[in-house]
């Protein structure tokens, strides 16, 4: 759910970061994906029509299932390797599409001033990605994605604060409601905490929880850059940074890698870079507010994938926080 939004977006996060989306962060963040550029740098005007709107819509949508596709990957790799070493396998991957991609269309890449904010994001990032894919290690991936959409709470909350940004008068709805849906998560757990398995499960809710906070991070700090990146350039650094910043600790926290998973490995790389240049052609396309209530078709791929490859059924409770939280991110949509 790793995070892939332009730099000024505050709904959904594109987490899986592998984010977005990231998002799914990444998946519910995207996290998958760093923040973009703001769309508008794009050559192609933005589509205002409703005929002029279906594909680009039906682009984030497409990308929302590759984010979540690489959450459920990631999630099956979790069972043999710990959430450092998927983390840098993510970017490791990333890095064999961004490269040949950067080299292909030879974009300037960012300015020697603004590199120690690259340095900053990456790591925000890479602490992002960690504490997501630990989540989906000790969570059902829907309970996971649920949590990781309280990221575009976070930012326009950080955002205020950080950036002195006048909040729409219903940021404090919002945050209350994204508030409720991560209290409606925690309450069972809470309430029956000798129960077996139940501190696991309080400590993936937090992780989630922790995962959407640091990318929201990522994203204000894209937000005080207002850097005009190219895409391949963004992708390339976004990808680069935080494989060499894992390179040699990693070492230590090594497992061999199974002939067998080579190939979901290379699909997370994949998947998540379908997802971020889908998400970015939308956004170039459409306005940002019209495409982000699309992206909460991650929960139906969420619960598909969850029920299809881990046999997972939502609860009740994790289907009132996600109502919860998607409300309150809603309500972010209005001025």
């Amino acid at each position: 759910m790793l995070a892939g939004k332009p730099a000024n977006y505050s709904c959904p996060g594109v987490r899986s970061w592998g984010q977005p989306a990231a998002a799914g962060l990444l998946g519910g963040l995207h996290l998958d994906s760093a923040p973009m550029a703001d769309a508008s740098t794009s050559p192609t005007p933005v589509l205002r029509t409703p005929t002029g709107a279906a594909l680009p819509l039906a682009a984030a949508a497409a990308a929302t299932a590759c984010f979540i596709g690489m959450d459920a990957t990631a999630k099956l790799l979790s069972a043999r390797y710990d959430a450092w070493q998927l983390t840098f396998l993510r970017f490791a991957s990333g890095s064999l599409f961004a490269v040949p991609l950067w080299l292909w269309f030879r974009p300037p890449l960012p300015a020697r001033h603004a590199w120690p904010l690259h340095a900053l994001r990456s790591g925000l990032l890479l602490l992002a990605l960690v504490s997501w894919f630990h989540s989906l290690s000790l969570l059902p991936l829907v309970q996971s994605v649920a949590v990781g959409y309280t990221a575009p709470i976070f930012i326009s909350l950080l955002a205020m604060l950080v950036l002195r940004e006048r909040p729409s008068r219903w940021i404090w709805a919002a945050l209350a409601l994204g508030g409720a849906g991560v209290g409606v998560s925690l309450w069972p757990e809470l309430s029956a905490t000798g129960a077996p398995g139940s501190a696991a499960r309080i400590e993936g809710l937090l992780s989630a929880a922790l995962s959407a906070v640091s990318y929201s991070g990522v994203v204000v700090l894209a937000r005080h850059q207002a850097q005009r990146d190219a895409l391949w350039s963004i992708l390339l650094v976004q990808n680069l940074l935080p494989t060499l910043a894992l390179a040699v600790p990693i070492f230590w926290l090594w497992q061999p890698l199974a002939a067998g998973d080579l190939g979901p490995v290379l699909l997370m790389g994949l998947l998540a870079t379908l997802g971020l240049l889908g998400i970015t052609w939308a956004f170039s396309h459409i306005e940002a507010t019209r495409a982000a209530p699309v992206e909460y078709t991650g929960f139906v791929w969420a619960g598909l994938l969850g029920f299809a490859l881990f046999g997972e059924v939502p609860s009740t409770w994790t289907l009132a926080s996600a109502a919860l939280i998607v409300g309150g991110c809603l309500l972010l949509l209005r001025r």
